[in-house]
């Protein structure tokens, strides 16, 4: 009799303490998944917060842009010795800024937003022809350049005749990419992305935009034509305007880095022929027309949507309507 009392005892113990441990096994699992939620939603309300964050910054580096080209109207990037001023100065140069907004430290830069390729018109065949007239042009870059451009001729021309290496309404269709094709003038520059075999001509930046093409602007907006800024130009669009050799290309982008984050005046760190050489095919002269991309600070790594934003400058007691007419807007 005692015996089996204690074996009854004994199982219930054995019962109880299965009991206990899976409790604790759920309790610890709930407390993992509800860790990790916390911090995933954390890391979403930040990144929530900072959109916000950037709008209201973006509208206070209009101003600044718009108060810099007021007191200094002649001032050409690149040639402005930053440390003869007790502030900063602002100019569509590439240099790194701080911003304190409301004690959010936000990063930025700013660019001449007339930069870049010209794709969106007649012009684009003189630019793949560049491309593949180059000494060190291979066939397989010659062959990427003529299928390129022949689809972006068919995607352009208001025809239905197909190019060697073209694809017009049908060939869209198949890869469920109806209604294309454009037929007409491109809207907006991330058309392109429409062509196969374009990004390979002209990757992406790290951003996953386009920088090395010029923006289309919507309609009855702004003129963005015209030559492009020498501070907003990367390696390849300067070796294919300059003609570098690579020795002069490393000189060249070493010196506009050391520009961009250290402030070193062109001519102070490139020779007259070279600087001049570059001066003749782009410009130092500011459009008026800017590209702004805003991200965390590098000394501070956190959760944070960057926004880029290009617009056509206005006087500093605001735009003319009141009204500021973006030319691209994207959070990336």
């Amino acid at each position: 009799m005692k015996k089996r009392f204690i074996r009854r005892h004994n199982a219930a113990l054995i019962s109880v303490l299965c009991l206990v441990f899976t409790a604790g096994i759920l309790l610890a699992g709930t407390l993992a998944l509800s860790q990790k939620g916390t911090f995933s939603v954390a890391a979403h309300v930040e990144l929530q917060r900072s959109m916000f964050i950037a709008e209201g910054a973006a509208n206070r580096i209009q101003y600044l842009l718009a108060a810099d080209r007021n007191l200094h109207p002649d001032d050409k990037p690149g040639s402005v010795d930053y440390t003869g001023f007790e502030y900063d100065r602002f100019m569509a140069d590439g240099v790194e800024h701080e911003l304190d907004y409301y004690g959010e430290k936000i990063g930025f830069t700013v660019s001449d937003a007339v930069s870049g390729w010209d794709m969106g018109s007649s012009s684009y065949q003189s630019v793949l022809n560049m491309i593949s007239n180059r000494d060190d042009a291979g066939d397989d870059v010659i062959d990427l350049v003529n299928q390129v451009s022949h689809r972006l001729g068919d995607y352009l021309d208001a025809d239905d005749d197909i190019r060697e290496y073209g694809q017009e309404a049908g060939g869209y269709e198949d890869l469920e990419q109806k209604p294309l094709p454009r037929n007409e003038k491109m809207q907006f520059r991330e058309e392109l992305f429409y062509i196969d075999g374009f990004a390979e001509l002209f990757p992406p930046d790290v951003n996953g935009r386009l920088s090395s093409i010029r923006l289309i602007p919507p309609a009855d907006t702004s003129d963005l034509s015209g030559t492009g800024s020498l501070f907003s130009a990367d390696r390849r669009t300067i070796e294919l305007m300059c003609d570098l050799s690579e020795n002069e290309l490393d000189t060249v982008m070493d010196a506009l880095d050391r520009w961009r984050n250290e402030k070193e005046l062109l001519s102070d760190t490139l020779d007259e022929e070279l600087l001049n050489k570059l001066k003749s095919k782009f410009t130092t002269v500011e459009s008026g027309a800017y590209t702004v991309l805003l991200y965390p600070p590098r000394s501070k790594s956190r959760p944070f949507r960057k926004l880029v934003f290009s617009y056509s400058g206005f006087e500093v007691d605001g735009p003319a309507d009141q009204m500021v007419r973006y030319l691209e807007w994207n959070f990336l």
